[in-house]
């Protein structure tokens, strides 16, 4: 069986040894590199992880490995195009070219590959490209989407408007792991603090636990000292809920500290 044969193996074990040993090669040829790639949209990532780190240790060595990496951003398949452009993460800065493919990959249902995504986000210049991009999924975006398209955006963006109304409409969001990602963008990057410090107080009411404690921890966070900020996370401080006492009083503490 030819290496590029090997590669293409029902086997995961045998697809893994493969790798292994070309990422070893200084030379490789043509099938064996396509057989490479492909190896970036296998399902397991115990075979899509090493064929990227593969790529990386052949392209560190002189083998032309990004023009092939290029051609599988524009392939049919959501998981190889997402192979391609981690790939390419590992090899320097991410281009743009890349961006679709990773915004893509944010409405997987495998959060490792969401976060993996997220991550090479992160370091595609410029960020107004990267931000210009991930607006539009809060609003088109499946749930698991909108909730890492928001985290993407409070640690790469900079305050501004279109960041607000976007976060502020997905405090409203049918799905709570959206609503939490949302408290959390709004804590770090909101315009208009004392409307955001309104929906959180309404927030600690909600019927799940979950968001009454993010919504303290938020509060605590954004920098409102008002008066009804301070009653809303003294109830929360006398809950039975011991998470939720936790976070408020972890807020009110910051409250105290800067008045």
């Amino acid at each position: 069986m030819t290496l590029a044969e090997r590669l293409r193996s029902s086997s995961l074990d045998e697809r893994r040894t493969a790798i292994a040993e070309m990422a070893a090669r200084d030379v490789v040829e043509a099938g064996e590199l396509e057989a490479l790639v492909a190896c970036l949209g296998n399902a397991a990532k115990a075979v899509q992880r090493p064929a990227a780190e593969a790529c990386r240790a052949l392209a560190v060595r002189g083998v032309a490995v990004e023009p092939l990496l290029f051609t599988a951003l524009d392939s049919g398949d959501a998981r190889l195009r997402f192979g391609a452009a981690y790939a390419l993460g590992r090899l320097g800065a991410p281009s743009t070219a890349a961006l679709p493919a990773l915004f893509d990959a944010l409405a997987f249902d495998d959060g490792d590959m969401r976060w993996a995504a997220a991550e090479t986000i992160s370091r595609v210049e410029p960020r107004s490209a990267v931000v210009a991009g991930l607006l539009p999924l809060l609003q088109t975006g499946n749930p698991p989407q909108r909730k890492m398209a928001l985290y993407c955006l409070r640690d790469l963006a900079t305050p501004n408007d279109a960041i607000d109304d976007g976060a502020l409409a997905a405090l409203d969001d049918p799905d709570m792991g959206v609503r939490l990602a949302a408290m959390a963008t709004l804590a770090r990057l909101a315009h208009d603090r004392p409307r955001v410090a309104e929906k959180l107080i309404r927030a600690m009411g909600a019927a799940d636990p979950r968001e009454q404690r993010a919504a303290a921890a938020a509060l605590g966070d954004l920098g409102i000292r008002s008066d009804a900020v301070r009653a809303a996370l003294e109830a929360g401080a006398a809950t039975d809920d011991v998470s939720l006492r936790r976070a408020a009083k972890r807020s009110l503490r910051k409250f105290d500290s800067s008045a």
